[in-house]
């Protein structure tokens, strides 16, 4: 069976005790929680951290079997931190796997051409296409080195368009709703995101205490971008 990549990172000189795994969303891979992991395993060195690319994701290998979908994205998560973590994994954080932008992003990369010369011809056409430039910049971390020259995109499309379908069909609050002391469910949202709609946030405030709802004024879906610093505080109560 196939294992997931990822990268550990420590604060320098530390032997963590316990170990947190950061998750990322669709398209993207794990280092882009890197800074955020950095700045936790500095602040709290008895903490490791593990960037984690999913499958069909960043460095992961592309031998995992289909279905692809969001149990079968958890299953490998699973068996990584039962066999293959360095240490004790006490904690999963995780941002998205969904979102209205990457149904855009996946149309958009069907049209692409398989191989480009440089990662600014990648960019500029993800921008030409209407994408801003965060969104390019995004995109851009799944073009790998395509010998003798050039970038080609490592992104199974098929595999990422069964993955997303998984995202819209399964909503797991049977999972959500069944939480109970002493485990815990933390939601850290944005303010402004449209992802998680108001009805949504107030179903979610009625599960208190088993489950947790914080709200970050003024950031958006990417609030670990928008707002580092409220984001990073949330994490920080939610492991308390």
């Amino acid at each position: 069976m196939a294992t997931l990549a990822h990268t550990d990172l420590v604060a320098g000189g530390s032997r963590p005790e316990r170990w947190l795994a950061f998750l990322h969303g669709l398209l993207g891979r794990g280092a882009n929680w890197r800074s955020f992991a950095r700045r936790w395993v500095d602040t709290h060195p008895t903490w490791g951290a593990m960037l984690v690319d999913l499958r069909l994701h960043g460095e992961s290998p592309q031998g995992f079997p289909a279905p692809h979908s969001v149990a079968a994205a958890a299953s490998d998560v699973l068996r990584l931190t039962e066999g293959g973590a360095p240490g004790p994994v006490t904690a999963l954080v995780g941002h998205s796997l969904g979102g209205k932008v990457v149904l855009a992003a996946l149309a958009l990369l069907g049209t692409m051409p398989e191989r480009f010369e440089n990662r600014t011809a990648f960019t500029t056409r993800v921008e030409q296409a209407g994408q801003p430039r965060s969104i390019s910049q995004w995109l851009a971390m799944n073009l790998v080195v395509d010998p003798p020259g050039g970038f080609r995109l490592r992104v199974d499309l098929a595999g990422m368009g069964a993955l997303f379908r998984s995202v819209l069909a399964e909503d797991d609050w049977d999972v959500v709703e069944a939480t109970r002391p002493p485990e815990r469910l933390t939601f850290v949202v944005g303010g402004a995101s449209n992802v998680v709609d108001p009805e949504t946030r107030a179903r979610l405030a009625r599960l208190a205490p088993a489950v947790e709802l914080e709200v970050v004024p003024g950031a958006g879906h990417w609030l670990q971008v928008d707002a580092p610093d409220a984001t990073f505080a949330a994490v920080e109560r939610a492991l308390r």
